[in-house]
């Protein structure tokens, strides 16, 4: 019996670029996959420097969007709590 070649799903459509995360002087621009599916990798930028992170830029966005939860968190948690009398 010959079975027929499956076709390859079409990768799906990313959505907005996520914002850019700076970090002192430096720039983190994280991964981007273009129309045909090819992943740019994330890098770190700063002066004109460039260093890419083929490796590590997923993890590296991992912990940025961490932070950036935590620090929403504690920031709604801050704004909820009540105000102290007299002030």
């Amino acid at each position: 019996m010959i079975s027929m070649p499956q076709s390859q799903p079409q990768p799906s459509p990313q959505p907005d670029p996520e914002p850019l995360c700076t970090s002192g002087a430096w720039v983190f621009v994280p991964d981007s996959t273009n129309s045909l599916g090819e992943v740019q990798h994330g890098y770190l930028t700063c002066d004109g420097e460039r260093v890419v992170l083929p490796y590590c830029s997923g993890v590296l966005a991992d912990l940025l969007r961490t932070i950036r939860q935590l620090e929403g968190d504690i920031a709604h948690r801050w704004d909820s709590l009540p105000t102290p009398a007299g002030a």
